[in-house]
């Protein structure tokens, strides 16, 4: 009669051609599985960071986790764009609004409408200080006239507010000849 080898009187299943349950390697299936699963996850969440962070302008304060002039700027041009004057008002700092009564700008804004109705395009910081900034805007109108906007920001009262502002028509490139 055949010897059986060592290995096989341990592992009586060897010689009967079943496959063998090894308690280790199951373990290790298990760990390899959730190593690739957190693998995966974590180049999903960096690859969604990473394009959050190159297309987004400021995210945090996108997200609304940051106050700052570039978010008070936007929400007075988005209240401009959908015709809302007394909201984009709101946005004027006290000192300013004295300078333009609400119904003369409320006036200026009806009168102007496809002027007000903007597309922001880039955002230039001044110099400036913590309680004072100066940012100039680039924004593209619905009639096509692309426009620089100068805003002068002031912190005051714990957030910022608009103090000034100054539109002028953004010079065309290919009006100018060079000689």
């Amino acid at each position: 009669m055949d010897q059986p080898t060592p290995q096989s009187e341990y592992f009586p299943a060897m010689d009967a051609g079943l496959p063998v349950y090894d308690p280790h390697r199951e373990a290790r299936r298990a760990l390899l599985r959730r190593l690739r699963v957190l693998l995966v996850a974590g180049l999903a969440a960096f690859t969604l960071m990473v394009w959050v962070l190159v297309r987004v302008e400021n995210p945090l304060e996108r997200l609304g986790l940051v106050s700052g002039p570039r978010r008070v700027i936007r929400a007075h041009l988005a209240a401009l764009s959908r015709g809302e004057a007394r909201a984009a008002y709101e946005f004027f700092s006290s000192r300013y609004r004295q300078q333009i009564p609400l119904p003369a700008y409320e006036q200026m804004i009806a009168t102007h409408r496809e002027m007000f109705r903007t597309q922001l395009i880039e955002f230039r910081d001044q110099p400036g200080d913590a309680a004072r900034t100066v940012l100039d805007t680039e924004l593209v109108a619905a009639n096509g006239r692309h426009y620089v906007v100068r805003f002068t920001i002031v912190h005051s009262a714990g957030r910022w507010w608009i103090d000034r502002v100054r539109w002028s028509q953004a010079p065309d490139p290919g009006r100018f000849s060079r000689t």
